[in-house]
């Protein structure tokens, strides 16, 4: 991990609340795999304090691809940065990351939190995996990534809540329809990773699931961003995480 000052390619509104930045990052492009993360600096004032943890969505070339939705303070200054602008970013973050075990792999991201999975499955393909994508939003407005899941290529399954896109339901809704030879990772909003983690339970998959939680730090000291285990220990989702199988975690 390094804190490096980027150039910003592009910063450009896709829809509903999603933004897409890309960073010119020679020198960690090349060292970035699926799950891995970086902090940004939203601000070089403390307005607002701390940098803001973000996936890296994809490696194009000497860019890193950064999708975020804009849902607050610091969301919203990234959003008015300007291309040829210089942002500080830390990373490659993230010591636990996904599973490559197995030859059939479903991929379910929640909103934003496809970005957490999209670059895993670019992983996955490119060693001959078998990767079905499953992207759940709001409704179509909020289905941002959807263009990039055709531009690539991806065998996937679209769910909306209003049905005003694919399937009207949860995402968790399809586990069911897969038997347990495919391996599940997820990222998404916290009740969606809740329900999940208690569905396979009963379906006997195995989950793993990349967190989102608040951190100032990314590398552990912090302790802004732990999670409780069934011992109930806590683990640091930057550190120990961010990919945890379902069953490590207590929600």
């Amino acid at each position: 991990m390094q804190d490096s000052i980027l150039t910003i390619n592009e910063n450009s509104f896709i829809s509903g609340k999603l933004w897409l930045m890309r960073l010119k990052a020679p020198q960690l492009a090349g060292r970035v795999k699926g799950g891995h993360f970086v902090m940004i600096e939203v601000s070089p004032t403390y307005d607002p304090m701390g940098r803001r943890a973000f996936a890296i969505g994809d490696v194009r070339g000497d860019e890193i691809l950064i999708f975020y939705d804009v849902v607050g303070r610091g969301t919203y200054l990234l959003s008015t940065m300007k291309k040829g602008d210089k942002v500080r970013v830390f990373g490659p973050l993230g010591k636990r990351l996904f599973s490559y075990e197995g030859e059939k792999h479903l991929l379910i991201g929640g909103g934003v939190g496809l970005a957490g999975l999209s670059l895993y499955g670019k992983e996955l393909r490119a060693m001959g995996k078998e990767v079905v994508f499953v992207y759940g939003a709001r409704s179509a407005e909020h289905l941002g990534m959807l263009d990039w899941l055709r531009d690539e290529s991806f065998e996937y399954v679209i769910f909306t809540d209003d049905g005003s896109a694919g399937r009207k339901g949860l995402v968790t809704d399809i586990l069911r329809e897969f038997d347990r030879e495919w391996v599940v990772s997820a990222c998404g909003p916290k009740p969606m990773l809740k329900a999940l983690s208690k569905l396979s339970q009963e379906t006997g998959h195995r989950v793993f699931m990349s967190l989102e939680e608040r951190m100032a730090c990314g590398w552990g000291v912090c302790l802004g961003c732990v999670v409780k285990n069934p011992q109930g220990a806590y683990q640091r989702v930057c550190y120990e995480g961010p990919v945890f199988e379902a069953s490590e975690v207590v929600f």
